[in-house]
């Protein structure tokens, strides 16, 4: 199945009760500013520490796991329609346009802002439709604020009727350098091609290059 059937598959397939979870979920909120206590004060300042969460394969990471790699991460949930797949295929599309060797340097991330909803087993799923190197992390609703304070991020819980509810969150793509430091943005209406050139820039300041 090719990406886009698997991008319409999963809209279709994860529904929103209520019928504003689809507005909702549209309103996506502004590009995020680092947030107080957040590391993060613009490109080259240090981003994304600390935070301590749980990979969809159930082991429990932290900011210091993926230290050494440049890093793609982006904020959403796995019941989003539109918004998080379209940005989790450009991600997988940029990954899949670097070589082997560049790609093993790259740790993509899915950070879920969902608490309530998104446990490890449904990350488990969701990520493997995506890119085999992604991986999904989720976590507490204190353990998610704090990692959404380290990357300066936003997000809120919209209700839409009864226990219905969707998640507005900002839809950057932080590219992260191997030294931890805020290298950009991937910007899913730019070509792929425009990633894979940002990606391979970071590569090429990381220590080992």
């Amino acid at each position: 199945m090719s990406r886009r059937a698997v991008l319409i598959t999963l809209a279709v397939g994860m529904p929103i009760s209520g019928g504003l979870g689809w507005l909702a979920s549209e309103w996506m909120l502004p590009t995020p500013r680092p947030a107080p206590g957040s590391r993060g004060s613009g490109l080259g300042a240090p981003m994304g520490s600390p935070f301590a969460l749980t990979e969809h394969t159930g082991r429990q990471v932290t900011d210091a796991t993926y230290a050494g790699k440049v890093r793609l991460v982006f904020f959403g949930f796995t019941h989003c329609p539109d918004i998080c797949p379209t940005g989790l295929g450009y991600m997988a599309d940029a990954m899949d346009g670097l070589t082997p060797a560049e790609a093993a340097r790259v740790q993509p991330l899915f950070i879920s802002v969902d608490a309530g909803r998104d446990t490890p087993e449904l990350l488990a799923g969701y990520v493997a439709a995506f890119h085999p190197r992604l991986v999904g992390l989720s976590g507490t609703e204190p353990e998610v604020a704090q990692a959404a304070r380290a990357f300066g991020t936003l997000y809120a819980k919209v209700p839409t009727g009864g226990d219905s509810y969707v998640m507005d969150h900002s839809a950057s793509i932080y590219l992260i350098g191997a030294d931890g430091r805020l290298q950009g943005f991937l910007d899913t209406h730019e070509p792929p091609a425009t990633a894979i050139g940002k990606i391979r820039l970071a590569l090429a300041s990381a220590p080992d290059a």
